[in-house]
C-alpha cells in the first residue's frame, strides 16, 4: 500500500529531552551527521531500529563533547521520506535506538536535537546538505531562544532560505567553538557555509577517528573548499 503523501516545508526536529539547566546562549553546539559517524551505515537506508549498530566510540566522544559543555545537534539527510519507502514517523523509533545505545555504552552521552531533512537531491529543498539551513535551525531551537516542543515525535519545521556566498571566503560562525562532523562533502558543505570547524571522518569509523584538535579553542578544524 502506497504511503500517504506527506507535506514537508523543511526538516523534521525532534528534541527529546529537556535541554541542560546552563546557559545554553553560551554553550557551543557539536552538529554531527549520523550515518557513518555516529552509527554504521549500509548500502540504501537504515530503515528500522533493528538496524541501528552504533559506531565504536561513538559514545565516549559524544559524553566528552557533553562533558566540555556541548550541545550535540545531529544534522541527517534521509531521502527514502520523500521517496515515501517509509513515514517521518519511523524516525522516532531508529532515534529512540540510537540514544539508548549510546546511553548503555555511556549515561553521558546525549544527542539534544536530531534534525532530518526528508527531501531528495532533485526536490531541490532548501534544507538537504550541503545547505547550512539546519544548522542555521539547530542554532536557533537550542541556543537562540526559539522553543519547541520536547518529545521524540518528529515534527516538520519550515526553514529559511540561506544566503550562501560559496565562492566567497568562509563565513564566521555564530559561535566560536561550533564544529561539524561528517564522513562526505556534503557535510563539509553544510559546515563550512554555516562557519563550523569541520572535521571529517572515515565513514567505516566515524567519531572515533576526529582528532583532538576540537578541545583546543584555537583549533580552526580542517581546510574545506566548495
Amino acid at each position: 500500500m502506497p504511503l500517504k503523501p506527506t507535506f514537508m516545508e523543511g526538516p523534521y526536529v525532534q528534541v527529546p529531552f529537556p535541554l541542560p539547566d546552563r546557559r545554553i546562549s553560551d554553550m557551543p553546539i557539536a552538529f554531527l551527521d549520523r550515518d557513518g559517524v555516529i552509527n554504521r551505515g549500509k548500502p540504501g537506508y537504515i530503515n528500522g531500529p533493528e538496524e541501528v549498530i552504533l559506531l565504536p566510540g561513538s559514545a565516549e566522544t559524544i559524553a566528552a563533547l557533553n562533558q566540555r559543555g556541548y550541545l550535540v545537534c545531529v544534522v541527517t539527510n534521509q531521502s527514502p521520506i520523500a521517496r515515501r519507502l517509509w513515514p517521518p514517523e519511523r524516525l522516532e523509533p531508529i532515534h529512540k535506538e540510537l540514544q539508548r545505545q549510546l546511553t548503555e555504552t555511556h549515561p553521558e552521552a546525549n544527542i539534544h536535537a536530531f534534525l532530518t531533512c526528508p527531501h531528495r537531491l532533485e526536490d531541490s529543498c532548501m534544507c538537504r546538505k550541503p545547505s547550512p539551513a539546519m544548522l542555521f535551525l539547530g542554532h536557533k531551537i537550542l541556543r537562540d531562544g526559539m522553543g519547541h516542543s520536547t518529545g521524540w515525535q518528529p515534527v516538520n519545521h519550515p526553514v529559511i532560505e540561506p544566503q550562501v556566498n560559496w565562492w566567497g571566503p568562509k563565513p564566521t560562525a555564530l559561535h566560536p567553538k561550533d564544529l561539524m562532523v561528517g564522513d562526505r562533502g556534503s557535510d563539509m558543505g553544510a559546515g563550512w557555509a554555516y562557519g563550523a570547524r569541520l572535521y571529517r571522518v572515515p565513514a567505516a569509523l566515524g567519531l572515533i577517528s576526529i582528532n583532538d584538535g576540537w578541545m583546543n579553542d584555537d583549533d580552526s578544524g580542517e581546510m574545506f573548499q566548495p
